[in-house]
């Protein structure tokens, strides 16, 4: 029963230009616009997990993990420029088959870590408070393969305003 940390990146400058010009739409909460699937959401999303739990090539949109029965797994999300001046966070899951994963739990968390305070990286670290938001769920049923969809919303760092609720689909390969 272990903890499988999934890290999503967004380019959340390419979506919001997008959606400003038009050439793609911003969706709603209930009906989140679709980014495709394989080379199509690539454009977009980028996935990593344990090199241990990757079965396909990680740095793609359509990362599959292996995971055994009773595992959790940990989405995390942010923008490429490490929500700079647009901020992406899940907001919904779908399983499918929906009987072989718990459903998601949200989890603000407060962080903390030592970072260097100055443009000198060898500057004595100081403690930086980080929030993270992950969706978590936990795997129920040995030998399957479980497609998924992940809903987030975009956010204007500078406004406020939400840019848009997109969506795509991985996989999860249940072991045993």
């Amino acid at each position: 029963m272990g903890m499988i940390y999934i890290l999503i990146a967004v380019n959340g400058t390419q979506l919001a230009q997008q959606v400003a010009d038009g050439s793609i739409r911003p969706g709603s909460q209930t009906s989140p616009t679709s980014l495709g699937a394989w080379q199509s959401s690539d454009v977009y999303i980028s996935m990593i997990a344990q090199n241990s739990v990757v079965v396909n090539d990680g740095g793609q949109s359509e990362l599959t993990v292996a995971a055994n029965s009773g595992d959790s797994l940990r989405w995390s999300m942010q923008t490429f420029d490490s929500n700079s001046d647009y901020t992406a966070y899940l907001y919904a899951g779908t399983f499918n088959p929906p009987s072989n994963i718990s459903p998601l739990v949200y989890l603000p968390v407060t962080t903390s870590s030592y970072l260097p305070t100055s443009s000198n990286p060898l500057a004595p670290p100081s403690l930086v408070h980080n929030s993270v938001y992950f969706a978590q769920g936990t795997v129920l049923t040995p030998g399957t393969q479980i497609q998924y969809t992940l809903s987030f919303t975009l956010v204007n760092n500078s406004t406020g305003a939400i840019i848009g609720y997109f969506s795509w689909d991985p996989f999860i390969n249940v072991a045993k």
